[in-house]
């Protein structure tokens, strides 16, 4: 049996889901779909098993600014963290991956790198896609999860699958960045493809390894922060300088797209979403309205209140409405993924008290 170290990524600031997720509380540590946040399903789909193998106390990656949160939702779950590491800022995933592959102490156990701030309506399912993966990670390769392409999405990245490795992995052929729709069209078509859900599973010595091939800078820069770190108890915060001298750039780019060593388990199938917009919100709600709403006549509308704002809408067809916290958001269900816009434009106002 082989035991596996989650280490949950939980920074990031999902400013498609504006105004709930802000800087101060982002939508990772919010409940959108239930009454745990979404870190917290997440910590909760990496306990108990993984077909034959085990999960170990997960360790996560977070910014500074997030401690409190992070250890505060841990506790209301009731788990105890093997390690809590805090970045001073974001460095992209390459940073966050090498220092995950330092955070086990067994080197005989793979670690599952993963986001938090994803949906999964079907975690057994996900499981024993873990476990069954971790029969040829343990082989030595660094191995991705890719999920049914169900439509011609071009704001995921895709993994084109390679020749059969035994099971649903197979050889990790290629990693195309976000296509633009008439290519996102081709790769659906082919069948070959799966969307890249950001997830990882690997020995920790193979990460390094690897890291130490084609990032070597990024390993150096990410270990010495780590390594000079102030430690308390299972809370580490970096150190800022040496995480300064870190370059910024993702385990995709970093790693992914260099290696021979990589491999894909796919199509997952485990009804996921990586809630990014408030359609994704909406087209899983289980009611089309949340919070303090009259709703009237709407159709195809989701409407959502924090309960200080009343929301009273007649008339409406296919919008998204959110009050939280003193700001208000109207916009087309088809333009969900433009809420990044408005938040760019409070950026560029100075209004840095709504973000």
């Amino acid at each position: 049996m082989t035991r596996i170290h989650p280490v949950i990524m939980a920074g990031g600031s999902g400013t498609r889901l504006w105004p709930v997720s802000r800087r101060h509380h982002p939508k990772q540590f919010q409940r959108m779909l239930g009454t745990r946040s979404m870190f917290q399903e997440t910590v909760r789909r990496v306990q108990g098993s993984a077909g034959a193998h085990s999960f170990t106390e997960p360790s996560v990656i977070g910014g500074h600014a997030f401690g409190d949160l992070i250890t505060g939702q841990l506790a209301e779950i009731g788990t105890e963290p093997a390690r809590i590491v805090l970045e001073p800022f974001g460095r992209n995933t390459a940073a966050v991956a090498a220092i995950a592959a330092a955070i086990p102490e067994d080197e005989d156990g793979l670690v599952l790198l993963l986001p938090s701030d994803h949906f999964m309506s079907e975690p057994q399912a996900f499981r024993e896609a873990v476990g069954a993966a971790a029969d040829r990670a343990s082989e030595g390769y660094v191995t991705t999860f890719g999920i049914t392409a169900r439509e011609p999405e071009t704001g995921y990245g895709y993994i084109r699958q390679g020749a059969a490795m035994g099971g649903s992995v197979y050889h990790f052929d290629a990693f195309v960045e976000k296509p633009n729709l008439e290519t996102a069209k081709s790769y659906v078509a082919e069948g070959r493809y799966t969307w890249n859900a950001g997830i990882f599973l690997f020995p920790a010595a193979l990460m390094r390894a690897e890291m130490q091939a084609h990032a070597p800078d990024i390993l150096t820069a990410s270990l010495a922060a780590l390594e000079r770190g102030a430690r308390h108890g299972p809370v580490t915060h970096l150190d800022v300088e040496s995480f300064r001298a870190c370059r910024e750039d993702s385990i995709d780019y970093a790693v992914m797209e260099k290696t021979n060593k990589g491999a894909v388990y796919g199509p997952l199938e485990c009804g996921w979403s990586d809630i990014g917009s408030w359609k994704a919100i909406a087209d899983l709600a289980d009611i089309p309205e949340s919070g303090d709403v009259i709703s009237l006549d709407n159709d195809g509308c989701y409407l959502r209140s924090d309960g200080d704002t009343l929301i009273a809408a007649v008339g409406l067809e296919d919008l998204i409405v959110i009050a939280h916290e003193g700001a208000v958001l109207v916009a087309p269900r088809t333009r969900a993924q433009d809420v990044k816009a408005i938040v760019n434009a409070l950026k560029d106002a100075n209004r840095g008290e709504w973000l």
